[in-house]
């Protein structure tokens, strides 16, 4: 058990336990997190006994989790943190089980920890397959997608004639703009490929900013833009696998997956 909510952590175990493992607590942090409510709102959408709601209300109360003046119940600021904070750790669970396939056959160890604590913004997503009739399947997707974007931020891990032929046409053509994180080797495979005289255009006309790590980057194929997200992994053995993308074009978080970029990017400096 636990006082006060300075005991509700990351490494608090029994305090995150304690809520979680009662229904009726969690449904009336959820209702108060939507709205403010008097009690027999709350009678009415939860649909426990009196009693029951009554002595769980009084906890929640001791706890500092929500406030009750004039009738109404609403949460404190700590309450509001908290349900939300347990709503991102729900649906972290979710998206690892929903995408389990997924994980099981990649290297997640590849993928940044600030990323893996976003996994909630997957939710909406979807993968997409190739198989042996439609080979490029995920790759023609993707390369439909950035064909609509405007405003794109890539970390790009490997050298890809088909990607970097998709993206380059999709800046030139529609006025785009890149932001890219790569690393010196894959630089230098453009840089002696057939899109390197277009590549420095766009770099000297300012439509690419190019962001470079001494190291290898993380092995992870991360795309944002104004209309979509995506992520390749590696296979576990650390081979690049372009016959699954994860793919989400609900850009309710579309400032959360370009923060995900820039903490990226942060890191390089």
């Amino acid at each position: 058990m636990f006082n006060n909510i300075e005991d509700i952590t990351s490494t608090s175990y029994d305090s995150i336990k304690y809520l979680v493992n009662s229904d009726l607590r969690i449904n009336i942090l959820e209702l108060l997190y939507d709205k403010e409510c008097d009690f027999e709102e709350i009678k009415g959408t939860v649909l426990k006994q009196e009693s029951n709601i009554l002595r769980t209300l009084k906890e929640l109360q001791d706890l500092k989790l929500i406030e009750h003046s004039n009738k109404i119940y609403k949460l404190s600021s700590a309450g509001y943190l908290t349900i939300r904070n347990l709503k991102t750790v729900i649906d972290n669970f979710y998206v690892l089980n929903k995408l389990r396939k997924c994980w099981n056959v990649h290297n997640i160890d590849n993928i940044p920890l600030h990323f893996s604590r976003y996994l909630y913004l997957w939710k909406d997503g979807f993968l997409t397959y190739s198989d042996y009739v439609e080979y490029y399947k995920s790759i023609n997707f993707y390369v439909e997608k950035i064909k609509q974007s405007k405003e794109i931020r890539i970390i790009l891990p490997i050298f890809s004639k088909l990607h970097i032929a998709a993206i380059l046409d999709t800046i030139n053509k529609n006025n785009a703009t890149l932001e890219l994180i790569t690393s010196n080797d894959i630089l230098n495979a453009i840089k002696t490929s057939e899109y390197n005289e277009l590549f420095e255009k766009l770099r000297t006309n300012g439509s690419i900013k190019l962001y470079l790590s001494n190291n290898n980057i993380h092995k992870i194929f991360y795309t944002v833009a104004d209309n979509f997200a995506a992520l390749t992994l590696f296979y576990l053995d650390d081979s690049y696998d372009d016959s699954v993308m994860l793919f989400n074009d609900n850009m309710n978080h579309y400032d959360i997956f370009v923060s995900l970029f820039e903490d990226y990017k942060s890191m390089l400096k």
